[in-house]
């Protein structure tokens, strides 16, 4: 976001939000595992996602207390950032007269879901992984598979000349990991018996290729998504409800909060009528 002082307007460039966001993510997960090694460090040997899948998925490190009190804040903000992204892409998408009528509804639908996708991923800490795996789990598989999607549509809403060489392969790639990554956590979840400890059919070490898979595509999206335009916004004081800006108000006026509300000048435009009625001058 750019404020421009001289012209009042302010510049959003939406992928500075995804950036953003997949920025505060990593920060997030080191500082998580950090907190987790030294403070609970037995969690990192045993736990109920690890019995299930095989291995330590990177976010084992803020799945328990202390690390989980400090990233839930911090995930807070990155749901702030991604959901401000959709909104941000989905306005540029209708400002865009080149854009069809389909494109723009599809855009809509992908960016809506994603951002509700964000919000729905807050069950990663809500829902505790030992308490119950597969929807603690869940909420992080769907938050893949939408996120892929709003990741799609930037292709979908761009001219072909504007996609990066290499970008529709990594597309395929991308969302073959997302897929089947999905696909075998949940199916990890379900066959798994809490009995004998037995794990479900999806080797580990595949399991461990396609998530770690993932988040390596994670963070070489922004370097595939298509060039696009930012969005500019004009700003101004605006009167509303409870204030009125008079126009030959100074701007010293204006900043010690020398303005007059609606029904201040009203009560003075009355008596300036009383006045001129009774004569008097």
């Amino acid at each position: 976001m750019v404020i421009n002082q001289k012209h009042h307007d302010i510049k959003y460039n939406p992928e500075d939000y995804a950036a953003a966001g997949g920025e505060l993510l990593v920060l997030t997960m080191i500082i998580s595992w950090i907190v987790t090694y030294l403070f609970n460090p037995a969690v990192i040997e045993s736990n109920e996602l690890k019995s299930r899948v095989g291995y330590n998925n990177l976010c084992v490190g803020w799945d328990s207390a202390p690390a989980r009190y400090i990233a839930a804040p911090m995930f807070a903000v990155i749901i702030f950032i991604e959901s401000r992204y959709s909104q941000l892409d989905f306005w540029r998408c209708q400002l865009d007269e080149t854009a069809t009528r389909r494109q723009k509804q599809a855009v809509m639908a992908a960016n809506l879901f994603n951002a509700l996708s964000w919000f729905g991923s807050i069950g990663i800490f809500s829902i505790y992984a030992e308490e119950w795996p597969a929807g603690h789990t869940g909420s992080f598989v769907q938050l893949v598979v939408f996120g892929y999607i709003a990741f799609l549509m930037n292709f979908v809403e761009t001219d072909v000349k504007y996609h990066p060489r290499g970008s529709h392969l990594f597309c395929g790639i991308f969302g073959v990991i997302c897929i089947l990554f999905g696909a075998c956590a949940i199916k990890q979840m379900v066959t798994y018996d809490p009995i004998t400890k037995t794990r479900g059919p999806v080797p580990w070490q595949i399991m461990m290729f396609l998530d770690y898979g993932y988040f390596a595509c994670m963070g070489l999206q922004g370097f595939m998504r298509p060039a696009a335009p930012s969005l500019t916004a004009d700003y101004k004081l605006a009167s509303d409800d409870d204030f009125t800006i008079v126009p030959s108000m100074s701007s010293a006026e204006r900043s010690v909060g020398g303005l007059r509300t609606m029904a201040a000048l009203a009560a003075v435009a009355e008596v300036e009528a009383a006045a001129a009625t009774s004569g008097v001058v």
